[in-house]
C-alpha cells in the first residue's frame, strides 16, 4: 500500500490512515493554537476539540506509544517550525513540533515522542517548555 493510498486527507482538519484505522488531526497543537503545551494544557486541548464535537466527534485524545509510531516514517522527509527535517509523514503539513505529548501515565512524569528521531522521553508533565500534541482517535487495528 503507498502512502497516497493509505493516508487520506478528509478535508476537514483531519487525516484517516486505513492501515491502522486510526483518525489523526491534521494539523498539531502548536499549528492550531499558536502556543506550547505542558502536559495538563495538551489535556485541555482535548477537552476543547471534543467539546467543539470536532469533525464531528468527541473522542479525541493524546496517542498512546504504539500509536504515534504509526506516522513516523524513517524514510520520509517532513519540517517542524523551525525548518529542521523531522519524519512525519509529510500528509501532514509542515510547520509543526517536532516533540509532542502522549497518553498519560500515572504520576507526575509523562512521555514525549520526537518526530526527528523515533525518541520517547519522560519529562515531569507540569514543565512548560517546546511540546504540542497532535490528537488522534479510534481504535488502532493490530
Amino acid at each position: 500500500m503507498s502512502v497516497k493510498e493509505r493516508f487520506i486527507d478528509n478535508q476537514n482538519g483531519s487525516i484517516s490512515d486505513s492501515k491502522t484505522q486510526l483518525m489523526w488531526m491534521k494539523e498539531d497543537g502548536w499549528q492550531t493554537q499558536e502556543k506550547w503545551f505542558t502536559w495538563d494544557e495538551a489535556l485541555d486541548l482535548v477537552h476543547y476539540f471534543n467539546g467543539l464535537k470536532f469533525c464531528s466527534f468527541q473522542d479525541w485524545r493524546m496517542p498512546s506509544h504504539e500509536e504515534i509510531v504509526t506516522i513516523y516514517g524513517e524514510e520520509v522527509s517532513n519540517q517542524d517550525k523551525y525548518g529542521k527535517e523531522t519524519h512525519l509523514f509529510p500528509v501532514f503539513p509542515s510547520g509543526g513540533q517536532a516533540t509532542v505529548w502522549l497518553k498519560g501515565e500515572s504520576g507526575q512524569e509523562g512521555t514525549l515522542f520526537d518526530f526527528k528521531n523515533k525518541e520517547f522521553r519522560p519529562l515531569y508533565k507540569s514543565k512548560s517548555g517546546r511540546m504540542s500534541v497532535r490528537l488522534v482517535r479510534g481504535e488502532m487495528l493490530k
